[in-house]
C-alpha cells in the first residue's frame, strides 16, 4: 500500500466514523426547550421526534416525573410558545394522559407539573385529553353564567327585568 492510498483511506474512515457518530442524533430528532419549571411560557421547537422523547426532555426541563406506558409513539414536529401545562397537555390530545399539578412556593402565582403518565388506552380506543386551558375556559364559562345569575337576581329584586341577552343595559 502506497503513501497515497493510506491518506485516502484514511480520510475515508473520518468521514464514516463522522457519519457513525452524527447518524444518531439525526434519526432522533431535533428537540429544543427554552424555559423551565417556573416559567410562564415555555418555547419547545420538535422535528420528527417520537412523543416519548419529547415529553422525557420536557420532563427533566420543567422538572416533573414521567412516566411513558403508551403502545403508540407518534413522530412530533412543533414550533409553540405556551404555559408549560398548556403545553404538555396539547401534546398528546389523543393519548390517555395524567397530570398532576401543584402550587410551588418556588413559583409564585403558578401551578406547576408534579407527575405526568401517558397511559396504554383502553380497547385501543385513543381518548381524548381536554387541556387545563379548556377547563379553565370552561370553568369561566361557568362563573360567568353564575354572576349573570346573580345580577338577574338583584335586578328582579329591585323590580327591574332581567338584562336582554345576559348584558346589563346602560342608560
Amino acid at each position: 500500500m502506497n503513501k497515497s492510498s493510506f491518506a485516502g483511506l484514511a480520510l475515508g474512515a473520518s468521514f464514516g466514523v463522522v457519519a457513525l457518530w452524527a447518524a444518531p442524533s439525526a434519526v432522533a430528532g431535533e428537540i429544543r426547550i427554552d424555559g423551565g419549571a417556573c416559567a410562564s411560557a415555555v418555547h419547545l421547537v420538535a422535528r420528527d421526534a417520537p412523543l416519548s422523547d419529547v415529553l422525557k426532555r420536557l420532563a427533566k426541563a420543567l422538572d416533573f416525573q414521567f412516566s411513558f406506558n403508551s403502545k403508540s409513539n407518534p413522530l412530533v414536529s412543533i414550533d409553540v410558545v405556551r404555559p408549560p401545562i398548556d403545553l404538555v397537555a396539547g401534546l398528546a390530545p389523543l393519548e390517555n394522559v395524567s397530570m398532576t399539578q401543584m402550587r410551588d412556593p418556588r413559583c409564585p402565582q403558578r401551578e406547576r407539573i408534579v407527575n405526568l403518565w401517558v397511559l396504554p388506552s383502553g380497547q385501543g380506543r385513543p381518548t381524548r385529553v381536554v387541556s387545563a386551558l379548556q377547563q379553565a375556559q370552561r370553568a369561566q364559562g361557568e362563573q360567568s353564567r353564575k354572576e349573570q345569575e346573580g345580577i338577574d337576581l338583584v335586578l328582579r329584586s329591585h323590580g327591574f327585568p332581567p338584562a336582554k341577552g345576559g348584558q346589563t343595559e346602560s342608560k
